[in-house]
C-alpha cells in the first residue's frame, strides 16, 4: 500500500472530491507527485460507495480503500454485524479474510480474531485500517486461508470462511464444489480446526445442492437488505447430525423481518386455495429464496391464489414479512377489461405470468411509477388476472 495516501493533504483531496466526476481527474496532471491519479480515483470510488455500505469505516480518519472489485465482494456492515451476533467465543480465524469487514465485526464477539488473507497487499491494507479503527485484537496474516489452518497447532473455536465465486479466469461459479477453497473436500480436515464453522456463500447457490454438499449444517440464514438477498449463512457444528433450521432476515429501514422454518415443515404442510380477498401479500426475497411456499401461507393462515403463483390473501389484515397491499379491483388481462380502471400509472409485479413486465406495460398503456400497483398473475381457475392495489 502507498503510505502518502493516508497524509492529511491527500485525504482531504479525497474527502473534497466525493461525488465528483473522477474522469476529470484522470485526465487532468496529476495532483500529487506521490500519488498517482489512478490511485486517487480508485480512493474517492471506493470511499464514495462505503458511505451507504460500510458508514463506519467512512466516518473513520485515514481509512485506506482498495478498488472497487474488492469493496463490492465484501461484506456490508449491516451483514457483518447480523454474522457477529450468532457466533461467540474466545478465538475465530477468518481464512477468506479479504477488506476484514467480518473480521472487524467479529471482533466485538471474540478475544481473539486471526485474518488470514493471502493477497498480501490487501492485508496491510486490513491491518492498517484495524488499527485506525482501534481494533487491538485482530491478527493479520498474509497467506492462503487452508494453508495457514495446515500449518498451525492451534483450534479455534469457530471458522469463518467466506469462499471465492469466482475461478481463475475470473468467471462466477455457482457449486461450492468449485469455489476457491473449495471447502468440500475439505470439512473433515476443518473440524480438525474448530468444532464450528461459518460459511458465506453468494444469493444463486440452491441451498438443497448446498446441503448436499456441507454436512452438519445446525442452521442456514438468508439475509437480504431492503429485499435483495445479500448473502446465505452456513452454521456447522461438527456434533449436529439433525435437520438444519432455516431463518430468513430481511432488513428494511429499522425493521428486521423474521421467519423460520425446517424443510420437513414445508414439505409436510397443506396450502388453503381462493380468489383474492381483501389484502394481497408478497412474501420478502429471503422467504421466497428459502423455498417456503406452502409453509409460510399455512403458518399466517392465508389462502394462495395459485401453486405456482407464491401470493397470498386474506380477509382481515395481519402482520406479514413481506410486501402488504389492499386489494382494490380485479380485472381480466386485456386492455378492454382494465380500462374500466382508469390507471394510467403503476407498479408492475409478476408472479406465475407469461409476459413480462415491459410486454405488460406495452398491451396496457401503462407509464411506471405512482401509488397503484397491479400484480399480474394466474389464478386457480389458471385465468391470467390483474390485481389492482395499494401499499398498505
Amino acid at each position: 500500500m502507498n503510505s502518502e495516501i493516508v497524509t492529511d493533504e491527500v485525504q482531504q483531496y479525497i474527502t473534497d472530491k466525493l461525488g465528483t466526476d473522477v474522469h476529470k481527474i484522470l485526465l487532468s496532471k496529476p495532483r500529487f507527485t506521490e500519488v498517482s491519479s489512478k490511485e486517487l480515483v480508485e480512493q474517492i470510488e471506493s470511499k464514495t460507495k462505503a458511505k451507504a455500505k460500510l458508514p463506519s469505516w467512512f466516518s473513520t480518519k485515514n481509512i485506506y480503500y482498495p478498488n472497487k472489485l474488492n469493496l463490492s465482494q465484501t461484506s456490508s456492515e449491516v451483514t457483518a454485524q447480523y454474522k457477529a451476533s450468532l457466533i461467540n467465543g474466545k478465538s475465530i480465524v477468518d481464512i477468506t479474510g479479504g477488506f476484514g469487514v467480518d473480521a472487524y465485526s467479529f471482533s466485538q464477539k471474540f478475544e481473539q480474531v486471526t485474518h488470514v488473507e493471502k493477497n498480501s497487499a490487501l492485508s496491510n491494507i486490513a491491518q492498517h485500517n484495524f488499527e485506525q479503527m482501534g481494533a487491538t485484537n485482530i491478527n493479520c496474516i498474509a497467506s492462503e486461508g487452508l494453508e495457514f489452518l495446515k500449518a498451525s497447532t492451534t483450534t479455534y473455536n469457530w471458522l469463518y470462511i467466506d469462499p471465492s465465486r469466482r475461478d481463475e479466469n475470473n468467471k462466477k461459479v455457482y457449486y461450492l464444489a468449485d469455489c476457491e477453497p473449495n471447502i468440500v473436500n475439505q470439512a473433515s480436515f476443518l473440524f480438525t480446526k474448530a468444532n464450528n464453522v461459518l460459511v458465506k456463500t453468494g444469493p444463486l447457490l440452491d441451498l438443497k445442492i448446498g446441503l448436499t454438499e456441507l454436512s452438519n449444517v445446525k442452521e442456514i440464514h438468508i439475509v437480504a437488505i431492503n429485499n435483495d438477498v445479500k448473502e446465505v449463512l452456513w452454521l456447522m457444528d461438527k456434533e449436529y447430525n439433525q435437520e438444519p433450521i432455516i431463518k430468513t432476515i430481511n432488513f428494511k429501514n429499522s425493521i428486521k423481518q423474521e421467519f423460520s422454518f425446517k424443510p420437513s415443515d414445508e414439505e409436510n404442510a397443506i396450502s388453503n386455495f381462493s380468489k383474492p380477498q381483501n389484502y394481497l401479500y408478497e412474501p420478502n426475497a429471503a422467504i421466497l429464496k428459502s423455498g417456503s411456499f406452502q409453509f409460510i401461507g399455512a403458518f399466517f393462515k392465508l389462502n394462495k391464489l395459485h401453486p405456482n403463483s407464491h401470493l397470498f390473501t386474506s380477509t382481515e389484515l395481519i402482520k406479514f414479512p413481506g410486501r402488504v397491499f389492499k386489494i382494490e379491483s380485479i380485472y381480466e388481462y386485456s386492455k378492454k377489461s382494465f380500462k374500466k380502471s382508469g390507471i394510467k400509472k403503476a407498479n408492475i409485479t409478476t408472479r406465475n405470468f407469461p409476459d413480462s413486465v415491459s410486454e405488460i406495460r406495452r398491451k396496457l398503456g401503462l407509464k411506471d411509477g405512482g401509488e397503484n400497483y397491479v400484480f399480474a398473475t394466474t389464478d386457480l381457475e389458471g385465468k391470467l388476472i390483474l390485481i389492482s392495489c395499494f401499499r398498505h
